[in-house]
C-alpha cells in the first residue's frame, strides 16, 4: 500500500470516500472495503453518515489502529466554539476517541480564517484529532 507523508501524519494513498451513501448500505460498504484492504475512510459531518462508518468499522473487526479516519467540518460550525463542539458531535457519531485528520470542509469567509485555525490546532491539544489541514481552495472537498 502507497502512504502520503504530511505534517508526520502517514496517509494510505487509496481511500474510501462515502459521499451520498446512507444507512444500512454506508455501514456495509466501509465495512466490506476495510476487509477489503482499504485502510482509509473519509466522511464529512454534511454527509449525515458518520454513525454508519463507525458502524462499518466496527463490523469490520479491523483494528482501529490500523485505519486512518478523515471527517471533515461543515462550513457553519468554523467559529472556535462551535468547531469543537461540532467535532466532539462527530466523533460520538462515529464512536471514535480521535479522528486522524480533521478538515474544514470548505473555506468560509465569514469566519476569520485565523480563528478558526485557532480552533483547529485546540481540537489536536484536545486529543479529538492527530491531524488538521486547511485547503483554502476547497479542492479537497466532495
Amino acid at each position: 500500500m502507497r502512504f502520503v507523508e504530511a505534517n508526520g501524519a502517514r496517509i494510505p494513498a487509496i481511500g474510501l470516500g462515502t459521499w451520498e451513501l446512507r444507512g444500512r448500505t454506508c455501514a456495509r460498504v466501509v465495512e466490506q472495503a476495510l476487509r477489503l484492504g482499504y485502510r482509509h475512510i473519509d466522511t464529512a459531518q454534511i454527509y449525515e453518515n458518520e454513525s454508519e462508518v463507525g458502524e462499518g468499522l466496527r463490523a469490520s473487526g479491523v483494528n482501529r489502529d490500523e485505519v486512518f479516519v478523515t471527517t471533515k467540518v461543515w462550513t457553519t460550525h468554523f467559529a472556535p466554539n462551535d468547531l469543537e463542539r461540532s467535532t466532539r458531535e462527530s466523533l460520538a457519531r462515529l464512536r471514535l476517541a480521535e479522528v486522524d485528520l480533521l478538515l474544514l470542509h470548505w473555506p468560509n469567509p465569514r469566519i476569520p480564517l485565523q480563528e478558526t485555525l485557532g480552533a483547529l490546532a485546540h481540537a489536536k491539544e484536545l486529543g479529538m484529532t492527530h491531524a488538521h489541514f486547511v485547503d483554502p481552495t476547497g479542492l479537497s472537498s466532495s
